[in-house]
């Protein structure tokens, strides 16, 4: 009879299984908490240490390692999206087991994001923690599929839409660095698939630095919204780009190089230095770029450039340098046409799916399937005029 039969307590107790699912991981609703879980806290502490600086390259804040994970202490959301991204990315590289966490903790960031959706939440630092959670949503679903899905970039589109340089003045914070970091893998995405970016560049303005003025911070961003303007004009659906808008965006293009101080420049470089077939160039700073040198044949303008962009990423070996650079590499590396150079950026791109997890065998079969076809097809320059 005892056994049969439970107490009042009991009865009014709620079934919390059959309010979220089952699950041994604890509920993000309370993230200090959740926290006293060593293995949650690891994977906290692992995104701190190890992913926030793919989202920070250039960013003297450093807003993807502070104040995002700050604010994931209070708020469900990025705290979620935290923890899943951190599990998603240890599952690729060390522990698969890791999935089931993540998988947990991005289904509850789908319901919170849908909840905000749904209460139309305008606050500016409710925006700012949204945006910057879709980034690292972004990253878990190129992580944790074969095939791009696209939905995460899509869902960060409709909110950087309305955050713009021009509306939010070039500001700081987790607002501005979301943006930026939607637009690059905006471009990284178009890089990959050659198509527009879903966000309109038109309208934004292009606030060059003077000479002696800005942060690296600042041409970073300048950078980043030209190529941006680049890839609209080159990648239009009905027609090519015409030789007057090339010529403004290459003039566009000199006018920030013009900007640009010596610091910027390889302190070294070497031909071969990258398996004696791709080069290695040091810069003081990561996210420094070389400039260019000139060249007899176009052909060979075009393959110089990607073996350069392949000679910054490897011989930095940072995973943030890395990821940032799978757009540019895809693009690029299509020009390049020595064989033991295309081997060896195949290898190299192989070891980066053990360190970062990042599915590079669709990389590796694009290039590939180019690289037998017939030589790519290049923008016009003035040079054709």
């Amino acid at each position: 009879m005892l056994n049969n039969s439970k107490s009042q307590g009991d009865t009014a107790k709620p079934d919390t299984a059959t309010n979220e699912p089952q699950s041994p991981f604890p509920s993000p609703s309370n993230p200090r908490k959740a926290l006293q879980n060593p293995s949650i806290a690891r994977y906290f502490s692992h995104y701190i240490a190890d992913i926030a600086p793919w989202y920070d390259l250039g960013d003297a804040s450093l807003a993807f390692a502070t104040s995002l994970p700050e604010a994931a202490l209070e708020s469900p959301l990025p705290f979620a999206a935290i923890v899943a991204l951190s599990a998603v990315h240890t599952s690729r590289t060390t522990a698969p087991s890791a999935k089931a966490v993540a998988e947990f903790y991005h289904g509850h960031c789908v319901r919170l994001l849908i909840d905000l959706t749904a209460g139309k939440n305008d606050d500016e630092h409710s925006k700012g923690l949204a945006l910057a959670s879709v980034c690292l949503l972004r990253s878990y679903e190129i992580l944790s599929e074969e095939v791009d899905p696209n939905r995460h970039l899509q869902g960060a589109y409709s909110l950087a839409a309305y955050n713009t340089p021009q509306t939010d003045d070039f500001g700081s914070g987790l607002r501005a660095a979301g943006f930026w970091n939607y637009l690059r893998e905006d471009i990284t995405f178009s890089l990959f698939r050659r198509c527009p970016l879903k966000i309109n560049l038109a309208q934004v303005p292009v606030a060059l630095p003077t000479t002696g003025q800005g942060t690296d911070q600042d041409r970073l961003n300048v950078a980043t919204l030209i190529l941006g303007r680049i890839i609209n004009a080159c990648f239009v659906a009905s027609e090519s780009v015409t030789g007057d808008s090339w010529s403004c965006l290459l003039q566009m293009l000199r006018e920030w190089r013009g900007t640009i101080p010596t610091r910027f420049e390889p302190f070294s470089t070497l031909d071969r230095g990258l398996g004696l077939a791709l080069p290695s160039i040091w810069l003081l700073r990561d996210y420094h770029d070389d400039r260019l040198g000139d060249k007899d044949t176009k052909d060979d303008i075009l393959e110089l450039l990607a073996l350069k962009v392949c000679g910054v990423a490897f011989t930095a070996n940072l995973p943030s340098v890395q990821v940032n650079a799978f757009g540019p590499i895809a693009f690029c590396s299509r020009f390049i046409r020595t064989e033991a150079s295309r081997q060896e950026l195949i290898r190299r791109l192989w070891a980066c799916k053990g360190t970062i997890g990042w599915p590079v065998q669709r990389l590796v079969s694009d290039l590939e399937a180019e690289w037998r076809g017939p030589p790519p097809t290049r923008a016009p320059t003035e040079d054709d005029e």
